[in-house]
Parts: C-alpha cells; structure tokens; sequence
C-alpha cells in the first residue's frame, strides 16, 4: 500500500492552492486577467522545468528523498501566496509550486514503473490515480472548512499538512524496492534523452493532445466557481463543493479506465476525455443552473479521471525499452503543463472583455480541435508500425 499512501497524502499537497487560488485571489481583490496571470505562472514555470527534471528523475537514485523536497518546496510557496497582497511575491510562490509539483509526476511514476515493473504498471497507474483523487476529496474538504470557518488564506495550512503527511509515508517505503533500471524503462543505452523525445512521432502527438487536453479543461472548473462567486456565492463553499465532487468522481473515473481500455485501448479512453471536455463547456455556455453545475461536475471528473491514467499509461507504452520512460513522460507533461498555463491566460482575458459564457465557449473549442487532431494524428503517426504497444493499438 506504499505507493497508494503516497498518492493519496501527496494529491492535497502537488497543486498548492489548486481550485482555491483563483477566488482567493478575486476575494483579496485581484481582476480576472490578473488572476489568470497568477494561475498560470506556476504553469510556466512547470513548462520550463518539466523534460530537464524529468531526465534528471531518469538518472536519480534518490527519488524518495527527492519527493519530500518537493512538497516541502510546495508548502514554502503556498506560505508565500498568502504572507502578501503583492502579485509580485505570489508570482514567486506560484513558480516555487510550478516546479516542485513539476518533478512530482515523474518521481512517481518512476518509483511505480520501479517497484511494479511495465506490465503491471497502467494497473497501478490507475489504482495511484484513484488514490490521488481521494486524497484530492479529502484535502478539498478540509481546504473547504478551513476557507469557511477562518478564512481562504487558512488553505496553506492543509497544504503544510498534507506535505508532512507525505514526508512521513514516502519515508516508510523501502529504498531497495525500487528497480532504477525498470524505473527508467531499460537501458538507455547512447541515445540522449532529447533525441528519443523527438524522433518519436506518437509521443509528439500525445503531447499535442496533452496540450488541448489542459488547454480546455484546467480553467474550467476555476472559472465557473470564479463565476458563481461574483453572482453572490460563498466562495470556499461553492469551490470545495465543487472539488470534492469533482474528485470523488475521478476516483470512479480512473477505477475504470483498466477494464475499459482493455476493450478500446488507451487512444480511444483519452479520445473520450477530449470529447467529454468539449461538452462540458457547451453546457456552462448555455446555463450555470444548479442541475447544470453538478452534470458538468460528474463529467468533468470523468474526463480528468480518464486523461489522468490514459497520458501516462500511453507515454510509458511508447517509450519502453528506451531507457528514457520518464524524459518521455515528462516530455509529454510539458505539454500537458503548457496547457494549465494557457488555460487560464485565455479564459480570464475572454471573461474580463466578453464574460464566462464566451470564455467557456472558447475552451470548448480548444477541446474539439484537440480531439480531432488527436484521432488523426494517432492514426498517421502509427501508421505502418507492425508492432505497436498493445494498450493504444486497441484505440
């Protein structure tokens, strides 16, 4: 159970503020683009760390210790956010969170292709991510008490938590149960890193469809809580309502993506995902209703349960026998990184000039050319391959 413990005090940790940022920041009076700015750092400063500190995790053999540093650094910059009013010193938080979460994914999954090998590894994936979006629950709800009875700044403080919470169980992991050489996919052999990335086609398609994927869907649920707050909700209520639905839902989400892609494969679950996202934004366009906000809440969950286990099950399939597995899931999270840094840049400056319906309508958008050019960009980029990875060939 080490690494489901690990997921699950981890999850409340990775993100800081998460959800919460934005209606903290609109409480303590920032506009929508300025908002948009501060949530989008941390993905820019994740697009810039991601593939070095990936290929970095590839060669590390202190992965644990590694893990620990990060959520400390995570909880450092949530204690930043909340010390000011300046955007200036939440800028720096954001960047401090943006790359210590940035180096998460791949340790993890590095201590996961490690300890249960490439075969059982979509497995574990799954279970790790239905782990994590419990944890995401259970650490939305305390956020979500500590934002109502004391205030949204109170929300470090159940970051802090959860990043003891995760120093305590990483620790308790046995450092010889992780195979470094499974853990970076084989032996690298004289291939660089950078070299593997690129000259892998379907990897560069999957990276595209990261892209769209967090391009679409990241500011979503942000911005809709963003929304009800201006037409007079609580705002810890409406977001930790808002996440820990969402998040009990992922769990549901991911616990099937295992049977599922064992009938359609990987390719086509991250196709549904893509497609989920686009309807979701249709619906906030045409009403923010209360019956409205919980079906889009239950879809939403679907489609980041799906794409959470999907993106890495596929990147792993791509780059076996490599040596580079985690360069190439870092390669592909950069992507999916650049995407929450977008997200929120084009949502707050469509929503401050044109309101949330039009911004919503905008990543809908973003969504359908995702997932049309997901579709043709798999088949083109595998066409003629005689041996592709079992999970996406059944796509």
């Amino acid at each position: 159970m080490g690494l489901e413990a690990l997921n699950f005090a981890m999850a409340g940790a990775r993100e800081g503020f998460g959800p919460f940022l934005g209606v903290y920041l609109q409480h303590e009076g920032f506009d929508p683009a300025s908002t948009g700015i501060a949530m989008s750092l941390a993905g820019v400063a994740g697009v810039v760390a991601t593939t070095p500190l990936s290929a970095l995790v590839d060669r590390t053999t202190s992965k644990r210790g590694s893990v620990a540093a990060a959520v400390v650094a995570i909880a450092v910059g949530a204690g930043l956010i909340v010390a000011t009013k300046s955007l200036w010193v939440v800028a720096a938080g954001q960047v401090i969170i943006g790359v210590a979460d940035t180096g998460l994914a791949p340790l993890v999954s590095a201590m996961t292709l490690g300890i249960v090998g490439r075969a059982k590894y979509a497995m574990q994936v799954a279970r790790n991510e239905t782990f994590n979006h419990g944890g995401n629950a259970a650490n939305a709800a305390l956020s979500a008490a500590l934002g109502y009875f004391l205030g949204l700044g109170w929300v470090a403080l159940a970051i802090a938590v959860m990043a003891a919470a995760t120093t305590a169980v990483v620790s308790r992991i046995p450092p010889g149960s992780i195979d470094d050489e499974a853990a970076r996919g084989g032996d690298p052999g004289s291939k660089s890193a950078f070299r593997a990335l690129v000259e892998s086609r379907p990897l560069l398609v999957l990276g595209l469809a990261a892209f769209a994927f967090m391009a679409s869907s990241g500011a979503m649920l942000p911005f809709l809580a963003q929304s009800l707050v201006k037409a007079g909700q609580d705002p810890s209520l409406v977001t930790g309502g808002m996440t820990v639905t969402v998040q009990v839902v992922m769990i549901a989400g991911a616990a099937v993506v295992p049977r599922l892609a064992g009938r359609i494969g990987h390719v086509a679950v991250l196709a549904v995902g893509l497609g989920l996202v686009a309807v979701r934004a249709g619906l906030l366009m045409y009403s923010q209703a209360l019956p409205m906000i919980g079906l889009v809440e239950v879809l939403e969950g679907v489609s980041m349960g799906f794409a959470g286990v999907a993106i890495p099950a596929l990147s792993i399939d791509i780059m076996s026998k490599t040596g580079h597995a985690n360069a190439g899931l870092g390669g592909v999270m950069t992507a999916y990184g650049a995407g929450a840094a977008v997200s929120p840049l084009l949502a707050g400056f469509v929503a401050q000039h044109a309101g949330f319906p039009v911004a919503f309508l905008t990543l809908g958008c973003v969504a359908a050319a995702g997932l049309v050019s997901w579709l043709v960009g798999w088949r083109m980029a595998t066409r003629g391959d005689r041996a592709p990875a079992p999970a996406p060939a059944r796509g």
